[in-house]
């Protein structure tokens, strides 16, 4: 082996015991050398997230089923290590940050790893403090875990691995729950990291267009768990196009554009662009973005007046009114802990607000039954397992149905539909917490589409899910959408809202900042986008540049 190469995976192969038959890691063969950056792309559930806990010493410690092959960390089998010694030499910041925390406030989190690293408490304060410094939450150093929102989870799961000073940092999903601008500071955060400590990266990502600058080399994994390609990065969107879209593998959004160029004109691209700057420089026809059509409705369906929510003496929501109209596409916006994911738990009845009142259908939500109200609104958290109650795929999505008193044999043509619609297939009598984190987040919005239910919130449905299943999540919502459905959707992916959206409300510190068009949403000065921590979307960046240079000029 290289004496450069601080990682070699060698002939792994990995299956779980309930699917033994079926590898989700084959034949994974590849190096990380010193101070190189890797991207490690791939569907869905195609075993990224559990290599990472290959490379972290989790597995096959506390593997439930088979593991063959090796992994060397700096030239040692994985097997060699003591049990939570590599995390030493490896820093993993997992899909979904709530899992690696043991503690309850930001400061104790972080000082958990530093006490088993063995640092003396004299010199924890001020490591603590930079870290936080880092990431900018130094003004959350004393609060609880509990309070902080998904986005400053995930900054503090970060925070908690830079304390550690890790040769080898392995990010999965990093930035999923962060908001645009908090995006690509976080991704400047590493860059000038990795320029004072030298250390080696590897990222699983989704959302590529930050990235690109940094990434040396890729890694592409199919939906069977086995590597396509391992090399450059450019080389293997061209060479591997159509593979990655039939696989559902995330590529850079100016790749995605290009590729739809390509479909609708006669025209290919040599080398297909992987930034903005790069598909701006060819000549780009008229009117290839077509633009969104709202569609407005005045049938009230749901009224919010003068909502304020306080827990432990902070205020959440402060004094909020919002209509809901019945059809509407609507898209939450805003920086992390602005309130969004608090309102929508409050519109839907999950929490209630200390003043305020909120009517469905001109009748007080406090005077509907809980059971009655779900058939109404079907919410879908952030994190999927918060709402799972059964033991099986199959039964999570049929528990509904069989409370509402259906037959089984419509039950059974229900499930079955709505389960091939989210990609479950075959995965019926799995238990919903084997499941990926994209199969998971499918899952619980499988359980709520089940139901039809007049008005569905959803926050952050795409995190962890790769393209293929976010097209055909988002056409599904469409779909219940033209059909009369009141969407609700809490995201930081700009190019949905330009996509899909009616209506935006962005949310600024507990308050609703704007409430508008997306149109109007993108003629909002940059300075006042980027205080809400808003990016403009690809398309319409094209578009404002092809309106500035008169010499675009299709040919």
């Amino acid at each position: 082996m290289s004496q450069t190469a601080v990682i070699k995976v060698d002939h792994l192969t990995l299956s779980f015991e309930d699917y033994p038959e079926k590898p989700v890691l084959d034949d994974i063969n590849f190096e990380l050398k010193a101070e190189e950056n890797l991207l490690i792309l791939g569907p869905s559930g195609c075993g990224k997230s559990t290599l990472t806990h290959c490379l972290n010493g989790l597995y096959p410690r506390e593997l439930d089923g088979e593991l063959t092959g090796d992994v060397f960390i700096k030239t040692k089998s994985i097997h060699e290590y003591s049990h939570g010694e590599v995390s030493h030499s490896v820093g993993v910041v997992f899909q979904d940050p709530e899992t690696q925390f043991c503690m309850f406030t930001v400061e104790d989190e972080i000082a958990f790893g530093l006490e088993n690293k063995g640092i003396l408490p004299s010199e924890m304060e001020n490591i603590i403090d930079s870290v936080l410094d880092l990431i900018n939450m130094t003004a959350y150093k004393t609060r609880k875990i509990t309070t902080l929102s998904g986005g400053q989870k995930q900054k503090l799961a970060l925070a908690c691995i830079l304390a550690m000073e890790p040769d080898i940092l392995v990010l999965d999903e990093p930035t999923a729950n962060l908001d645009p601008v908090a995006s690509l500071e976080f991704i400047k955060t590493i860059h000038q990291l990795q320029q004072q400590k030298n250390f080696s990266l590897i990222i699983i990502e989704h959302q590529l267009d930050g990235w690109i600058s940094l990434i040396d080399r890729c890694l592409m994994l199919n939906n069977k768990g086995q590597v396509f390609y391992n090399g450059n990065l450019r080389d293997g969107v061209n060479v591997h196009r159509h593979t990655l879209e039939q696989q559902g593998i995330w590529i850079p959004t100016p790749t995605r554009i290009a590729l739809e160029i390509e479909k609708q004109l006669d025209h290919t691209f040599d080398n297909l662009p992987l930034t903005v700057d790069e598909l701006a420089s060819y000549p780009l026809p008229n009117n290839i973005f077509l633009a969104h059509i709202n569609r407005r409705s005045t049938q009230l369906a749901l009224k919010a007046e003068e909502l304020i929510w306080t827990k432990k003496s902070t205020t959440i929501i402060n004094e909020i009114d919002i209509n809901l109209y019945e059809g509407e596409f609507i898209t939450i916006l805003g920086a992390n802990g602005s309130g969004k994911s608090s309102l929508s738990k409050l519109i839907a009845g999950i929490e209630k607000p200390n003043k305020g009142a909120i009517h469905l259908y001109e009748k007080s939500l406090n005077e509907w039954k809980e059971r009655d109200l779900r058939t109404k609104i079907g919410y879908v958290f952030q994190n999927p397992e918060h709402q799972f109650i059964t033991d099986s795929v199959y039964d999570e999505v049929a528990f509904s149905l069989r409370v509402r008193g259906l037959h089984e044999e419509d039950i059974n043509h229900q499930v079955t539909t709505i389960l091939q619609q989210c990609q479950l297939t075959g995965f019926e009598e799995s238990h919903p917490y084997t499941l990926s984190q994209g199969q998971k987040r499918r899952l619980s919005v499988a359980t709520m589409i089940v139901d039809n239910q007049s008005i569905l919130i959803l926050d952050e449905p795409t995190f962890g899910q790769d393209a293929n299943s976010t097209k055909q999540l988002l056409s599904l919502l469409k779909e219940r959408n033209e059909t009369g459905t009141t969407i609700v959707m809490i995201t930081h992916d700009m190019e949905l809202v330009q996509q899909y959206a009616d209506r935006v409300v962005v949310m600024e510190d507990g308050k609703i900042a704007l409430d508008t068009s997306p149109k109007q949403l993108w003629e909002v000065p940059s300075e006042q986008l980027k205080k809400w921590q808003l990016e403009l979307p690809i398309q319409v960046k094209l578009e404002q540049r092809k309106q500035k240079d008169v010499s675009y000029v299709y040919s």
